[in-house]
């Protein structure tokens, strides 16, 4: 019994590290995911409900809505609205999660493309029936 005890308190802290890592592992495997889909000139926000994995529902409703109808009567962003770019480089695939913090609304993940790391986003994740989901995202440089 008490060996069973002293399994479950040593092996706490590795329960806690995983749940504090979750937000950067799901914003670095939605950012691989969305870069490759677009080096196959597959734009995910075209086709929103393959997003479902990683993206908030809200998200996922807003993009239904900016891209139904005519896009001529609408203000349409300039650049992509995850990647903050209107084109990516081809070593973009190389993805880095740099650090994150939280605040009331979401836990932000710093996330850079390239080698050079250059060009760096915040993607703003929250917890949807249990999973990370990605809500939105800011150019951060």
């Amino acid at each position: 019994m008490k060996t069973l005890f002293f399994l479950l308190f040593a092996l706490s802290p590795f329960a806690i590290a995983d749940n504090i890592y979750a937000p950067g592992q799901a914003a670095l495997k939605f950012n691989q995911w969305y870069i490759a889909q677009l080096d196959q000139n597959k734009p995910p926000v075209l086709n929103p409900d393959i997003m479902n994995e990683f993206v908030a529902s809200g998200t996922i409703a807003a993009i239904k809505e900016m891209y139904s109808g005519d896009s001529n009567e609408k203000d349409m962003p300039d650049a992509d609205m995850f990647i903050k770019s209107q084109d990516w480089d081809e070593d973009w695939n190389q993805i880095t999660v740099l650090h994150s913090d939280f605040d009331a609304v979401c836990t932000n993940v710093y996330i850079a493309f390239g080698k050079k790391q250059d060009h760096v986003v915040a993607d703003c994740l929250v917890q949807e029936k249990g999973v990370w989901k990605v809500r939105s995202a800011t150019l951060i440089k």
